[in-house]
């Protein structure tokens, strides 16, 4: 697919970006508070346990809890009462604290595309982040961040999918944009979709080829509904799919 400049000055991108795996919030069970049940003790001649442990410490199971004192407010040292004591939590077993489950890596299998595939001569490969409502996902991209690759796109591709799994492919400027696309000697019908610098969609719309003997200047012309800093073009086919039509947030990392 070929890019048709309209009054707009395009210069070499700097290849750049920031994709973070989101991760999961990070639950902790409350370990829970010991019971504590007081009982006269046997007169012994060793002193009670300490009373001035601190009230709060680390979490710890029931065969650990520590013993701990009870005394009366205005109790005087000369008092012929057996003193209170506490006696062992009941044998139970707290809960044991888990720790958070591993979130896998929304980024393994584009990546794993992007080691086993090379993009076409003149072009890069990158990751193409995409938040829906039903999730962020990740897919494999060819970049094209230059003003030859961004002229040639996917002219003369018959089939994507022979490129190695990549989803889609990425044009990448440098600043804001609004030159319009064509498919001039692009035989595969493409969905182009226009996406802001803030990660927001622009706009999107369907592209057919344009194909001899038809003559170049009667090829349609696919204008953007604003200014755009990437546009992202992926065949017209269930299997290309990649959320875009639903996207809240996209975003681009050249490898």
């Amino acid at each position: 697919m070929a890019l048709l400049f309209t009054g707009c000055s395009v210069q070499e991108s700097t290849r750049s970006g920031g994709l973070v795996a989101p991760t999961g919030p990070t639950v902790t069970a409350a370990s829970p508070a010991p019971t504590i049940t007081t009982v006269p003790a046997e007169p012994t001649s060793e002193p009670p346990a300490s009373a001035s442990e601190p009230a709060e410490s680390a979490p710890r199971s029931a065969a650990s809890v520590p013993r701990s004192a009870e005394t009366t407010a205005g109790q005087s040292s000369e008092s012929t009462a057996a003193p209170m004591v506490a006696t062992d939590a009941p044998a139970t077993t707290a809960p044991e604290t888990l720790p958070p489950p591993t979130e896998p890596d929304p980024a393994a299998g584009a990546r794993a595309v992007l080691a086993a595939a090379d993009p076409p001569e003149g072009f890069g490969e990158g990751v193409l982040g995409v938040t829906a409502p039903a999730g962020p996902r990740v897919w494999p991209v060819i970049v094209a961040d230059t003003p030859q690759s961004r002229q040639r796109g996917l002219m003369g591709v018959t089939d994507f999918a022979a490129l190695g799994g990549y989803a889609a492919m990425v044009f990448i400027f440098d600043g804001d944009t609004s030159g319009a696309f064509w498919m001039r000697n692009t035989p595969l019908p493409l969905r182009i979709t226009f996406v802001s610098a803030s990660g927001s969609v622009v706009s999107a719309t369907d592209m057919v080829p344009c194909l001899a003997p038809t003559p170049s200047d009667e090829c349609k012309h696919y204008h953007p509904e604003g200014p755009y800093r990437i546009a992202v073009e992926h065949p017209l086919s269930p299997a290309f799919d990649i959320g875009l039509d639903t996207a809240e947030f996209v975003e681009v990392t050249v490898e």
